[in-house]
């Protein structure tokens, strides 16, 4: 008899966001630094035709699978978008990631963050409510995300920063989407819209099918490569592609909240002897 492990990969109202439904909130904050290259208005310009472009092939596909989305796109500054200033740590997003000591990237991109957000939630109306429990601040990441949500009637917000890495090798990535200890939040060096859908999907819970630098293993690169293949159209795995040849799997949308259940066939396909949770 074949044992199973009964495992609950944490996405699903797990953090801020916790399903891809209903009404949700693309934040986007378009920041300046010293060793990118600075925002143009033309740059500003494309990168948010992108974006547009990633929420509404998002929509189409949650359409068509009978899911009611609506996401609403906003941005620091409304009107005319005066990107923020701040240094990485380390040079690159990429060198203060992966720092000589490893547990402290993660820890320097959260300080990073929190001081670009600080400074965008300045350009939110004040909150005039006068039955509020504590003031709100906003002094970091998790202060802003609870404005937004107060302001935008929606308890989904999705913080995306973006820097103008377009020319460059850099890496986009997002942060703390397995857990809840801190507010989850996305950053993003290019313009692409399939490199959007694919960073935004991580905050709703999707997982990386592609075999990265982290796959060092002959197995797990192995079991990647297979997914590959069975999902030769998967946004999570070929973000690199032109973004109406992708779409997203049913692995995928059992991880962002569309399918309650995982196909077994797919199971065990893509995760072999652990056995998942019907939501």
């Amino acid at each position: 008899m074949i044992k199973y492990t009964t495992y609950q990969i944490a996405t699903v109202d797990n953090n801020v966001c916790k399903k891809l439904t209903g009404h949700v909130v693309l934040y986007a904050i378009f920041v300046d630094t010293r060793y990118t290259q600075p925002w143009s208005e033309y740059d500003i310009t494309s990168t948010l035709d992108s974006i547009y472009k990633a929420a509404n092939w998002l929509e189409k596909l949650a359409q068509e699978n009978n899911i009611p989305l609506d996401i609403e796109v906003k941005y620091h500054q409304n009107g005319k978008i005066i990107p923020l200033v701040n240094n990485f740590p380390d040079k690159s997003l990429s060198k203060t990631l992966f720092s000589p000591v490893p547990s402290i990237g993660v820890p320097k991109l959260d300080r990073w963050s929190d001081r670009i957000a600080r400074t965008a939630g300045l350009s939110l109306p004040k909150d005039t409510s006068k039955i509020v429990k504590t003031f709100n601040r906003l002094t970091d990441r998790e202060r802003l995300i609870a404005r937004l949500r107060d302001l935008n009637k929606s308890d989904n917000v999705a913080v995306m920063y973006f820097i103008n890495d377009y020319y460059s090798e850099d890496i986009s990535l997002a942060l703390h989407t397995g857990n809840s200890s801190s507010p989850e939040y996305a950053i993003v060096s290019y313009k692409r819209s399939a490199v959007i859908a694919h960073e935004f999907l991580h905050l709703f819970g999707a997982l990386d099918l592609y075999i990265s630098p982290f796959d060092r293993k002959k197995k797990s690169i192995k079991k990647k490569a297979e997914v590959m293949k069975l999902f030769p159209s998967e946004v999570m795995a070929f973000a690199y592609r032109r973004l109406d040849s992708l779409n997203i799997s049913p692995f995928t949308k059992y991880l962002i909240g569309w399918e309650n259940e995982l196909d077994e066939n797919i199971r065990q396909k893509v995760l072999g002897k652990v056995k998942v949770v019907k939501y």
